[in-house]
């Protein structure tokens, strides 16, 4: 909708796009409390969708978002995922091919930022692992099961779109010399350029299926996300954004309402459908700049993608 924009709240979107939310099944990852992912369920559950799944670490501490959906008489249910470790992807996917739950709109909102450097047990970097090749392996697999009927929605940021070609060169070294060579931020954007390729060549990929692919940056929003962001990375961060370019302003802060509205945008909104694998920003399409060495990577990036995670698309 063109009248939608940077004040836009989640509950506005979900009452333009109410018909699209009844009678459907969302999982949602990383919906943790007082992040974009608890909000974008809240929103979702006043329109009374037949099921919310949230997929998460513990379900300790997400009780807050169930017992939220609850109050709603929605139907809720828990999935153990740890996005960094792929055993626990296929475990997931596992339980929910079990319970035969079919998934109507996936939105892979769950993410890591900025942390300090750590390999995984698979040894790969924690963003990397956390914020794409987990995504990517839960996807891939879902998709195998046929599990996932309409749609998919990769939260992203804007940190994806820099226009440094610095953002490509991790891909050749994934460990980063073993740490040597790490910068917190640099990694955060690699990761989430990743997830903005990756979801251009799925999007091509699903369109005989009729599955749409988006990916959007939720705007510039407090949440538990930027706990590992120091006031001196923050500052280091924004002398490097001015940088490459001039005309750059720090953006508004936006609330946790306006900030999952692009998110739900993406995933009701039915005259998007046409448009799969198009990047939102303030709940509109818009083209994201990138380097221009970032689009031919792509295949690059799915390549390494299946490679790290041994899934192959469609396999």
């Amino acid at each position: 909708m063109s009248s939608f924009g940077f004040e836009t709240t989640g509950a506005e979107v979900v009452e333009a796009f109410s018909d699209h939310v009844r009678d459907r099944t969302f999982l949602i990852t990383g919906p943790s409390p007082d992040g974009i992912g608890a909000e974008t369920a809240s929103c979702l559950a006043k329109a009374q969708p037949r099921l919310i799944v949230l997929a998460g670490r513990s379900p300790a501490k997400i009780q807050p978002v169930i017992d939220d959906i609850e109050a709603f008489q929605v139907p809720v249910e828990f999935v153990r995922l740890d996005l960094s470790d792929q055993n626990s992807v296929r475990g997931a996917v596992d339980t929910l091919r079990q319970r035969g739950t079919k998934i109507d709109v996936l939105i892979n909102n769950a993410a890591i930022m900025a942390c300090p450097y750590a390999l995984t047990t698979d040894g790969i970097e924690m963003q990397f692992a956390t914020n794409h090749l987990g995504p990517f392996l839960f996807t891939n697999l879902l998709l195998q099961a046929n599990l996932i009927t309409e749609r998919i929605v990769n939260l992203n940021s804007s940190a994806s779109v820099r226009s440094a070609s610095y953002l490509l060169e991790p891909l050749s070294d994934m460990t980063y010399g073993n740490g040597k060579s790490y910068d917190a931020v640099r990694a955060y954007g690699t990761s989430k350029m990743a997830v903005l390729l990756y979801t251009r060549e799925l999007a091509a990929k699903l369109r005989p299926r009729n599955i749409s692919v988006f990916t959007l940056n939720p705007g510039s929003i407090k949440s538990p996300l930027q706990r590992y962001m120091s006031d001196e990375m923050r500052q280091a961060a924004l002398a490097t954004a001015r940088r490459e370019d001039p005309d750059f302003v720090v953006p508004v802060r936006k609330t946790l309402q306006q900030g999952c509205s692009t998110q739900l945008r993406a995933a009701l909104d039915p005259f998007l459908v046409a448009q799969t694998g198009a990047y939102l920003d303030d709940c509109q399409v818009v083209e994201p700049q990138v380097h221009k060495d970032a689009y031919p990577a792509t295949a690059n990036v799915w390549k390494l993608s299946e490679e790290m995670t041994g899934s192959a698309f469609g396999s």
